[in-house]
């Protein structure tokens, strides 16, 4: 396995985790990568039995003090991965909003936190990364976790989710716009979305409108001036304002750098 793979779960998983990411690193230096916010969550395990994972604040420099297995909580802040030479590690990209359901905690308890996995599903977690690390293949692997998740799926209705499909489709959503579409109060928008999101709604709106600009930039959908115009920037500088503040890179330097892997660029060594 030269790079990292991607699994869709299966249903009913589907509906709260956009992909599974597996990965082998067969190369002879380690791998080195900035993972973007998403305003969602992620879980990153260790598969190989090593006592941590080498994991960065947004400056690459500051380790987080985080366990084998852990969630980084849904955010406005890019985080450094490091991955050695022969280390194997699964991780879990759930969609927005879509870890509420196996945390049975607010997802503001987890913004721009990481947290260990034992902390938030106690021996449980322990147990579920033990059998990871002894089991052989990554099919076998993937259906233990999505056997381990169904267990602790519980029914959640999401309000928000008319908020959330209206900025898919139109980036540019204001927050006036999303308190339209739900009818609620300011106060309330913030709280509702704080507690199923994990983000107040501009940011998260910023984090979204962030997101398309990738998506478009991996199509080569035009310049920047093209992707400030489509997604309604003030312009072209405010465009690369926003772009590097989320992702320390310009988005020339994005395309140049861009990973197999969704909402990550490599970085030099």
């Amino acid at each position: 396995m030269t790079g990292p793979q991607l699994r869709r779960p299966r249903p009913p998983l589907n509906q709260h985790i956009d992909f599974f990411g597996y990965w082998t690193h067969r190369g002879t230096a380690p791998d080195l990568s900035r993972a973007l916010p998403r305003g969602a969550a992620t879980v990153v395990i260790d598969i190989g039995g090593r006592d941590r994972v080498d994991f960065y604040s947004a400056d690459g420099a500051n380790r987080m003090p985080v366990d084998p297995a852990f969630l980084a909580g849904p955010g406005t802040l890019s985080y450094v991965t490091r991955i050695d030479p022969g280390e194997s590690v699964l991780t879990i990209h759930f969609r927005p909003g879509g870890a509420l359901p196996f945390l049975g905690i607010p997802l503001a308890d987890v913004e721009n936190a990481c947290v260990n996995l034992t902390d938030l599903w106690g021996h449980d977690a322990a147990v579920l990364r033990e059998q990871l690390v002894g089991t052989p293949t990554w099919p076998q692997r993937i259906a233990i976790v999505e056997d381990f998740l169904l267990a602790r799926l519980r029914p959640i209705s999401h309000i928000l989710m008319p908020v959330l499909s209206a900025a898919e489709r139109q980036p540019s959503l204001r927050v006036s716009e999303a308190a339209e579409l739900t009818g609620f109060s300011p106060k309330r928008l913030i709280a509702t979305f704080r507690n199923e999101i994990g983000l107040a709604p501009k940011a998260y709106l910023r984090v979204r409108r962030l997101q398309a600009a990738l998506r478009l930039l991996d199509a080569g959908s035009g310049d920047g001036a093209d992707v400030a115009a489509t997604l309604g920037y003030f312009d072209q500088p405010h465009f690369v304002r926003e772009f590097r503040g989320f992702t320390s890179i310009t988005p020339t330097q994005y395309a140049q750098r861009r990973s197999v892997l969704p909402s990550h660029v490599g970085l030099a060594g």
